[in-house]
């Protein structure tokens, strides 16, 4: 039953993942993004690492998700009509119903052909928050410094935002 459940979640997961890269609306993609990032956390939660599930859905679902929409929502003309939102909507579906197919078939082809994998594995010790957190922020063997340069990376992607908008509102004068 996990497994029929697995590949549902990861089909719907690449399905929406292709939706977010091609659809040409901006905020449609936005929300397809939303649906690839629960779906992610679905497949956190099928593999018992719920704080993981948990930072994706408050972390990317509830921060990102909604700076995007903003920035969004502000710089970009949502109503007005552009050459992109004429495509041929049945080519899109057909090429996504393909790609789903073609992606079912791989995993297929992958999970039965997986002979050379044994049962010796070894299950991972659990992990407790309080670990997490001292190995997130520790200076030595952590991940402190990844940690403040991510950021300076979204700080910058806030900064970047507001001049792009800026830049339109001076155009517009």
């Amino acid at each position: 039953m996990t497994d029929i459940l697995f590949y549902i979640l990861a089909t719907g997961l690449v399905g929406l993942s292709v939706c977010t890269v091609t659809l040409p609306n901006m905020l449609h993609s936005a929300i397809a993004l939303v649906g690839s990032f629960v779906l992610t956390a679905a497949l956190y939660i099928m593999l018992h690492i719920e704080f993981l599930a948990l930072a994706q859905i408050m972390l990317y679902v509830g921060g990102i998700i909604v700076f995007m929409l903003l920035i969004i929502l502000l710089t970009t003309g949502l109503g007005a009509d552009d050459k992109l939102s004429r495509i041929n909507k049945k080519k899109w579906i057909i090429n996504g119903v393909i790609i789903e197919i073609l992606f079912a078939g791989l995993l297929y082809f992958f999970l039965n052909n997986s002979s050379h994998l044994d049962g010796s594995s070894t299950k991972a010790l659990p992990v407790t928050i309080d670990q997490i957190g001292i190995r997130l922020l520790s200076t030595e063997n952590g991940f402190i410094v990844p940690f403040e340069v991510v950021s300076l990376l979204l700080l910058a992607a806030l900064v970047g935002a507001v001049v792009i908008a800026r830049k339109d509102a001076q155009e517009d004068q």
